[in-house]
């Protein structure tokens, strides 16, 4: 048996697109509410509108301590409980380290890691009160990182990290859970490389992956257990833990370091033919 999503005051951050958008969607017609935030109020506005259930949208920097401490407030006032958090919002930046700049590395931390720390602290006391929980979204480049994606692969390290700890600092009655996906087709290359797409070209800045609902299931499958999970998506991907081995890590840390170059020079062509699409 699987717990009711009907009735629930669920806040799911960054939700106009991609895995945000489906997953709100999905959840909204399970019977949930769903709060939404995003930064660009005008498509926030306009996905809100077209999105099935009951949908808010609140616009929110997430770059910005004010703004996160003012989406939690807003979801009291207006619904006076607050019983899932899904910290889903995160940004990339694709390059070695030593080809980004300061400000680029501040705004992945920030958003990726530091706002979800943040909002987290935020929503606990009244997730425990509701005996709630916190879905947080990382990735399998958290388990096996590769070139160029090596800061965003430490943030969402972090995120992983942050799920143990809390497992074993916040009372039972709060449930943990984690996702932690592959490649998903979603605009999230197109905007590593400077692309802000809108609701008109945003179909030609989608790059390879699975569907994103199939990350959606995995975060219903989260608010409507029991326990504290966490979920590869796809499943096979789970696989990935292993790199953690020592052997298995200084094997691949020997095979791949000689690609490093070609890999990053790939990258940068496919994100940019997709952030380029017309």
């Amino acid at each position: 048996m699987a717990r009711e999503l009907r009735g629930r005051v669920v806040l799911l951050t960054g939700g106009t697109s991609g895995i945000g958008r489906v997953a709100t969607a999905r959840l909204a017609r399970r019977g949930a509410c769903v709060v939404t935030c995003a930064r660009d109020a005008e498509r926030l506005r306009t996905v809100v509108a077209g999105l099935p259930g009951e949908v808010h949208g609140v616009a929110c920097d997430l770059v910005d301590a004010d703004d996160r401490e003012q989406l939690v407030q807003t979801v009291i006032d207006r619904h006076g409980r607050l019983d899932a958090l899904v910290n889903n919002a995160g940004v990339g930046r694709v390059g070695p380290l030593m080809d980004l700049d300061a400000a680029s590395i501040e705004q992945m931390v920030t958003v990726n890691l530091t706002a979800v720390a943040d909002l987290t602290r935020l929503a606990l006391p009244h997730l425990r009160r509701a005996g709630g929980d916190i879905v947080m979204l990382s990735s399998a480049a958290a388990w096996a990182p590769i070139p160029p994606l090596a800061l965003y692969s430490a943030t969402k390290a972090g995120v992983d990290g942050l799920v143990t700890a809390l497992r074993r600092e916040v009372p039972r009655d709060v449930r943990i859970h984690s996702v932690n996906p592959g490649p998903v087709r979603t605009e999230w290359l197109a905007r590593a490389f400077g692309a802000r797409p809108d609701e008109d070209d945003s179909e030609r800045k989608l790059s390879f992956g699975v569907p994103p609902e199939w990350v959606a299931v995995q975060i219903e499958k989260c608010l409507t257990a029991y326990h504290s999970r966490s979920a590869a998506v796809p499943h096979l991907l789970g696989l990935a833990r292993l790199t953690r081995v020592p052997p298995v890590g200084r094997v691949l840390d020997a095979l791949i370091a000689p690609l490093a170059p070609s890999l990053a020079r790939r990258t940068r062509e496919y994100g940019r033919r997709i952030a380029n699409r017309r």
